[in-house]
């Protein structure tokens, strides 16, 4: 997928607004969606911000049932829908692979479920046998028990409630297809199914339901010829026994086991009845029950009853009268003759059993008793186990058989049907475990195999179950025929068929054998491998000449892969119906041994697609079938087989193993095309894909451009091919998507950045809701090479930078390498704004295309090019380095890890430096190389406060070039020399931090003065180290990343990993000078780094954090009840997942670190107030108010007054003449001139 520009029109975050608007309205109802709250960072004080890691993809949590888990890589699937930001969503897990879905819809429109089927044993944790009913609305599975085996194909016909099943399996009184009746369950057809599996079912234009798969005839599993012939292993049984006989040589009850004559009998006490039981290792199906009758001094046995259990079952019998010669039955009341040898009885019905009980109900003489007990049956199995096999006292030349080789333990699980073998291995003695089976076959003839696998849940060795090679080896002249690898993760029992043809019989020279390894890939290191037993089922005479048992003709039935069924059809098919058929005739056209893989209709047409060519040789792969019959496609159809086709409007899609058309050439037909069925014309899907596709399904999908239907493939194909459009391949790992409307890959659109990896099996729309699918799928909505800026202005938002990861081969989503620290991808990050530039710098372990070519774990990004362009550090440094930190210093980048390389005449070891106003390094001012005699790891560098002279390294070495300077050490900037903090420190340190000009944090896994510590201060101002000012004795191990949540250390927070057992930790020191735990985090947890952010919105202040604080940890995070993630945030009480991440090959990803422009600067703290102080707080607020308002009032008043002009009137007239300064000094006469005066007409009169 191309890369997207910082400068792009569109972001993830539109297009994820763009999924709520467009699917909220439509989801599944079992899946509730529910949107989750993300804190909303505070990110101004940091400038640009980015987080750093080994990824290819990411995204934020933002709906409940959203996961970080990874595309199961097991076989396993799961029914999925998506959520609104387009992320697929798992409703219910299968522990193996889903292969159809259908609608089970009624006539009057009622959904009764959503039929799944395939190869599972389990469903959503119900137990399940291939096949099940998923409720859309609430979610529930129902098991539809019945069938054993695999269901490949479903057919949901509406008009008659009727659902169609097909596959490989056995069930009712059919084999490989059925129905299921609404009201009724499962109904055999007429016909009772096919010979071999049915690999698709459709419905034909005419109505009728067409089967294709690889079948022959309309016939169940024949049983053989020679019957009862599997003699049941009684020597390994538990017996017991009820009123045994005080008489010593016959008191023993296994005696009469493998006996063959009557040297050996058991009696029971005179005169009393009594009973025999045998408790089996495993279950089996008898036919056949022999007895020989006691004869001592005439006693016998004269009644006698078979019971079966575990079902307490009295069974019925047939048995020839010895008197009479003539056929009789019985049941609780069998009699046997006092005088023959043995006696037969036959059941008359095959019962599972894993007891039996023999009641002794009469006698002979004085007491009862038996000489011998033997047991058989049809099945043909044969035991890992070898005491469960035929015994040594059988009869048959050439009995079952197992011979193992390695380690194994006889295992009885809980649940299992028999006993087996279990071992667990390491990678390196995978090649020392087999099993070897070796059946006892008396007819030669056409079988299945079936290799039976125990489930994992019952011995809890599901986490570590691996994957089995099974090879056979059949017939005299043939060679060893090998399945496909087989998983055995299944959580209940289940049997795979590793080989269907002709198996020659046992004879003196020659056996059949069949082959259990492990195999060489595994997905563990250690795995659990189990062995069970292997079943031969015959389904065809070696010698059948056309007749059947019973004589009738069937020949004119046999079939060739294709079988047209009328739903009003009751009775047995007959040849004339077969013949009227066109087609079930369409076969006829087809070289014997076609597989029809799919088929789909067309208006008046079928599609037939698979693995066959016509005997003609008119066409392969691929023909119709219309009102004319049977016709090829345009261009004889295709040059290999097809595996699967998707018809959308007009347009077949086609994917298989094909590369051209058959009969001339058509470009750009590379495993996948597309024909359409109007113009008759091929076309391709671009240059198509580089490997063979297996599903096609529809999918649905919201870009940045609108909601767009699409065309998902999968398969093993690892790249899309470079056509005349695009001249670079795109890599894929088997998944990818065509958008029919755009006529595009997906991966190559520019400014879609959705990522989708796994595989989608099958696709449904469900009535009133949306999309069904199955599959196994990792998904994210961001694809993102190692690297996203983050942002949080209008909401919590990624982007990712434009880089694209290369491996040596060519372009690819990434290069993963095992280094000595764990680390790949992208590790740290810095941003360079000087000199007008506007540089976004990463390192870590990666290859990356840039400019001018690949360039190694160091790019620098021009984010004010118009392309974002791409640049490197040369090669000057080995291609193997790791980088681990950075720090910018004025125009140096210096650059640490575990790198090595030469600048100039200078060897680099450990510590290098860029001059970013050259773009090159700064080949005179290289520090010497580090040493250490265990390699060298720089994962810290940081310069002193207001100091760009020092710049401390710290990390795993002993010293710079001569100068010993343990863990720890200075390099002057301007003398261009190391100096030692001291020698009395060693180990390694991870982190530093300053808390001022002064003190250094150290974390770590150190030795000062030869006391062992994790956490330490360094004083630069006297060269000296320190204790850690609080109680560290309760940190478990190594410090790793260190958080401060103010701008002292008497607050922080550490994470590392426990020295005892390596498991993850996170501690907080709290206000008593203690570390505690946050707990929480769950086992397998690995955290990388740790930081403290501000929040726009506060929380709840507690005793970790501020009200406007959070904690934000980073690495491989097992959330309990979530699963994985990349990220999480810790809000002082719960931890929520935050980002989560796969890789390229969809597995779970990592976040190393966040880096930013600038450090963080924490805003006053948030502790909430006591109640009295914000009462006499408020109370100030308040009086301070009413005293504003007061004035605010006055100076409004004075305000007023001024503008309407008023002028106070003077208290005392000024005398005409005088000046002011008189006016200030009035003579006494003048004050009291007016005394006695009649001051007015109504004045009153003086005395």
């Amino acid at each position: 997928m191309r890369p997207p520009s910082l400068l792009a029109p569109t972001s993830s975050l539109s297009r994820r607004l763009w999924g709520v608007l467009s699917l909220s309205a439509v989801l599944v109802s079992a899946l509730n969606v529910t949107l989750v709250s993300q804190p909303s960072f505070n990110l101004d004080g940091l400038g640009h911000v980015a987080l750093a890691g080994d990824f290819n993809a990411i995204s934020i949590y933002q709906y409940l049932g959203q996961t970080g888990s990874s595309a199961f890589s097991n076989g396993s699937e799961s029914l999925l829908s998506q959520l609104p930001n387009g992320v697929f969503a798992s409703l219910a897990s299968a522990d193996a692979a889903i292969q159809a879905l259908c609608v089970h819809q009624l006539k009057d429109g009622t959904v009764k479920g959503i039929f799944v089927g395939g190869n599972f044993t389990s469903l959503g944790n119900v137990p399940v046998n291939g096949v099940a009913l998923f409720n859309p609305q609430d979610g529930k599975v129902t098991a539809l028990n019945g069938l054993v085996g695999k269901v490949q194909a479903l057919l949901c016909d509406k008009e008659t409630n009727t659902v169609y099943v097909g596959g490989d399996f056995m069930g009712s009184n059919s084999s490989n297809a059925i129905s299921w009746v609404d009201g009724t369950g499962w109904t055999d057809l007429p016909f009772d199914g096919f010979d071999q599996p049915v690999k698709t079912i459709t419905k034909s234009p005419n109505n009728t339901i067409v089967f294709g798969g690889a079948f022959n005839n309309l016939v169940n599993a024949s049983s053989p010829r020679v019957r009862h012939a599997q003699a049941i292993n009684l020597v390994s049984t538990t017996i017991t026994d009820e009123q045994t006989t005080d008489l010593s040589e016959f008191r023993d009850p296994a005696a009469i086991v493998c006996s063959t004559g009557k040297e050996k009998q058991w009696l029971l006490r005179d005169g009393q009845r009594g009973s025999w039981t045998a408790q089996f290792k495993f279950s089996f199906r008898p036919t056949k029950l022999r007895i020989r009758n006691a004869n001592f001094e005439g006693r016998g046995t004269k009644l006698f009853r078979f019971t079966a259990l575990p079902i307490n079952g009295i069974m019925n019998l047939t048995y020839t009268d010895p008197v009479t010669n003539t056929s009789s039955h019985c049941d609780a009341w069998c009699p046997l003759s006092a005088t023959a040898e043995f006696e037969d009885f036959f059941f008359v019905n095959e019962v599972g059993m894993n007891t039996i009980r023999v009641d002794i109900l009469d006698f002979y003489g004085v007491g009862g008793g038996l000489a011998g007990i033997e047991l058989f049956q049809d099945d043909i199995f044969t035991f890992a186990s070898t005491d469960l096999n035929q015994p040594s006292c059988a009869g048959a030349p050439a009995k079952s058989n197992s011979v193992s080789t390695g380690r194994w333990i006889e295992t009885m699980g809980l649940d299992a049907d028999s006993e087996y073998l279990s071992t667990y291995l390491n990678m390196t003695q995978l090649g020392s475990a087999s099993v070897v089976f070796e059946p006892h076959i008396q007819q030669s003839g056409e079988y299945s195999v079936l290799m039976y696998t125990p489930g994992c849940r019952q011995d809890s060795s599901c986490p570590s179950r691996g994957q089995v090679n099974v090879t056979g080896t059949y017939t005299k002249t043939g060679a060893p025929q090998p399945a496909p690898p087989y998983y055995q993760t299944n959580d209940f029992a289940k049997y795979d068929t590793v080989y269907r043809g002709f198996v020659d019989a046992a004879d003196d020279t020659f056996r059949p054998r069949v082959t259990l390894t492990p195999a060489t890939s595994q997905s563990f290191p250690v795995v659990n491998i189990v062995a069970q037993k292997v079943q031969f089922v015959m389904f065809s005479n070696s010698t059948r000449p056309g007749t059947s048992e019973d004589g009738s003709d069937s020949s004119s039935l046999e079939l060739n892969g294709l079988y047209e069924f009328d739903p009003k059809q009751t009775d047995v098919p007959k040849a004339s119906d077969v013949a009227k058929s066109v087609i079930s005739t369409a076969g006829s056209r087809l070289r014997t041994g076609a597989k029809v893989k799919a088929v789909v209709t067309k208006d008046d047409t079928l599609y037939v697609a698979g693995e066959f060519s016509a005997k003609d040789d008119s066409f392969q792969h691929i023909f119709t079938i219309g009102p004319g019959g049977v016709a090829s496609v345009a261009k004889g159809g295709l040059d290999a087989p097809v595996n699967s086709l998707l018809l959308q409007g007009d347009i077949l899609y086609v994917g298989g193993q094909f590369q051209n058309t058959n009969s001339s050439s058509t470009a750009g037909l590379g495993f996948v095309a597309s024909y359409n069925t109007k113009t008759k014309e091929w076309g391709g899907l671009g240059a198509g894909v580089n490997g063979r596709v297996s599903e096609l399904v529809h999918i649905s999908l919201n870009l940045t451009r609108g909601a767009r239907d699409g065309v998902a493939v999968s398969g093993d194909f690892t790249t899309i091919r470079a056509d005349s459009a695009n001249a670079g391949a795109v890599n894929v790992s088997g998944f990818a998507v065509w958008i029919p409307s755009e006529k595009q890959w997906l991966e190559r659109m520019s400014n879609e950045s959705i990522s989708l990896g796994g595989i989608l099996s099958a696709s449904i729309n469900v009535p009133n809701s949306n999309i069904l699918y199955s599959g196994s799928m990792s998904s994210q909505t961001d694809t993102a090479p190692g690297a996203v800026s983050l942002r949080s202005k209008n909401g919590l938002d990624v982007q990712a930078l434009p880089i694209q990861l290369v491996n040596q081969e060519g372009p690819a989503n990434r290069k993963r390498a095992v280094v000595s620290s764990g680390f790949a991808g992208a590790v740290t990050g810095a941003f360079y704004l000087s000199n007008g530039k506007n540089y976004t710098i990463l390192g870590g372990h990666f290859s990356a295309r840039g400019n001018d070519g690949i360039v190694n774990n160091v790019v620098i990004i021009d984010n004010k090019s118009s392309n974002n362009s791409v640049i490197g550090i040369g090669n000057l440094l080995d291609a193997s380095s790791l980088v681990l930190s950075m720090l910018i210093v004025d125009q140096l980048l210096f650059i640490g890890g575990s790198i090595s390389g030469k600048v100039g005449d200078n060897e680099v070891n450990g510590v290098a430096v860029w001059d970013m106003s050259t773009m090159s390094f700064a080949s005179k001012n290289q520090p010497v190389g580090l040493r250490g005699a265990n390699g060298v790891e720089v994962h810290a560098i940081t310069r002193r406060p207001s100091n760009k002279r020092q710049i401390y390294v710290a990390g795993k070495f002993d010293q710079a070039g001569s100068l010993p300077c343990p863990a720890l050490c200075i390099f002057d900037n301007t003398a261009q020399q190391w100096e030692a903090p001291g020698l009395d420190v060693s180990g390694q340190v991870n982190v530093l931090y300053w808390v001022d000009v002064n003190t250094l944090l150290v974390g770590g896994a150190m030795s000062i003065n030869n006391t062992t510590t994790y956490l330490a201060i360094y004083d630069a101002k006297a060269s000296g180290w320190r204790a850690f000012e609080g109680d560290i004795t309760n940190i478990p191990g190594p410090v790793t990343s260190v958080a401060v949540n103010a701008d002292t250390i008497d607050s922080i927070f550490i994470s590392g990993t426990s020295a005892n057992g390596g498991a993850a930790y996170v501690m907080k020191l709290k206000s008593d000078g203690k570390f505690q735990a946050l707990a929480g985090l769950g086992d397998n947890t690995v955290i990388r780094s740790v930081q403290v952010l501000e929040l726009q919105d506060g929380n709840d202040s507690n005793d970790f954090l501020d009200d406007n604080q959070i904690l934000l940890v980073m690495g491989s995070l097992n959330l309990p009840n979530f699963g994985n993630a990349s990220a999480a945030t810790f809000d002082g009480t719960n931890w929520k997942p935050l980002f989560l991440t796969t890789t390229a090959d969809s597995q779970p990803g990592t976040i190393v670190s966040v880096f930013s422009q600038k450090q963080q600067k924490f805003s006053p703290g948030g502790k909430k107030l006591a109640r009295g102080f914000v009462i006499l707080i408020s109370l100030a607020i308040a009086l301070g108010l009413v005293f504003l308002l007061v004035c605010l009032g006055v100076l409004a008043a004075y305000i007023r007054r001024r503008s309407e002009g008023y002028v106070p009137m003077p208290t005392t007239p000024s005398p005409r003449g005088q000046s002011p300064d008189i006016q200030e000094r009035l003579p006494p006469s003048h004050l009291f001139s007016s005394i006695g005066r009649n001051l007015g007409r109504n004045g009153a009169p003086v005395v």
